[in-house]
């Protein structure tokens, strides 16, 4: 689904929390850099800033003393007046993106977020829900995959990610109440669709993230129970499901944390990955 006349767009969200949108919105944005040779931008859309902290690293904490310009800056349209300028200036494409990695002829770019991210979206008069859509569009036609880190509510951040986005990625956790977040998802996207009849946004679909998983019995009868609800949301919505799990590793939060001393058997993300991107046409 690849296109030349511009990037593919794809948001990882779920209205239900904790399952894991960060760590895999890092891994892919990574994965498809180093391993598909592909320019790749990653975007913040959650206030808690997890997909900024876990590829910028230790550098995250110099980025807020600077008060260098993030997702905020995007929403807002203009960077404030800081020390070097006396007033508010135009936002540049370059002015909120962070270089997290750079080949010959690809890189890794972030957007990152700020924790005042909700609050300055809250204060806002009408906060202007295409204002990230208008940003990629104007600036970004060169990159060949941009993947958005969505918070786990619906709200304009949601309805943001739908503007900018034509797929979305859906993680789950095999766990009780697995399928929560599905219905609320499932309406959300009827109505933006209603809203908005000539843009097309699908459901690429559903990752099953065992990261709540360990030991032996590869989840025993809750994950029985949980994967059987989770089979017959994605039947009932027409939602596709990935043949390949992400497994329970130790490994994943010290990746996030920038040490990649011991991969445990994270590296079987890669599995997932490959499938991923071979349904994109990437």
């Amino acid at each position: 689904m690849a296109r030349k006349d511009g990037p593919l767009v794809i948001s990882v969200i779920n209205m239900k929390g904790g399952v894991g949108k960060s760590t895999i919105s890092a891994l892919l944005a990574r994965h498809g850099a180093i391993r598909r040779n592909l320019d790749v931008l990653a975007i913040d859309l959650d206030p808690q800033a997890n997909l900024s902290q876990a590829l910028m690293h230790n550098s995250y904490g110099q980025f807020l003393t600077d008060q260098r310009a993030s997702i905020v800056e995007v929403f807002n349209g203009y960077l404030p007046p800081s020390p070097s300028s006396s007033g508010p200036s135009p936002l540049g494409p370059d002015d909120a993106v962070e270089g997290i990695f750079e080949w010959e002829d690809r890189s890794l770019d972030l957007i990152p977020a700020r924790f005042d991210f909700s609050d300055n979206l809250t204060n806002a008069i009408r906060p202007d829900a295409k204002a990230l859509a208008r940003f990629i569009a104007a600036n970004f036609k060169d990159k060949d995959l941009i993947i958005i880190d969505c918070a786990p509510t619906e709200s304009i951040l949601t309805h943001a990610a739908y503007h900018a986005s034509r797929l979305l990625l859906v993680p789950v956790k095999p766990e009780y109440f697995a399928t929560i977040g599905f219905p609320l998802l499932a309406q959300s996207l009827t109505n933006f669709r209603r809203q908005n009849r000539g843009h097309k946004i699908e459901v690429a679909g559903i990752v099953i993230n065992n990261g709540f998983y360990h030991g032996g019995n590869n989840g025993g009868p809750e994950k029985t129970q949980a994967m059987a609800d989770i089979r017959a949301d994605a039947a009932k919505n027409n939602w596709h499901m990935f043949k390949h799990e992400i497994p329970f590793s130790r490994g994943f939060p010290k990746k996030m944390r920038g040490d990649f001393s011991y991969s445990g058997n994270s590296d079987m993300f890669s599995y997932f990955a490959n499938e991923f991107f071979k349904s994109i046409g990437m």
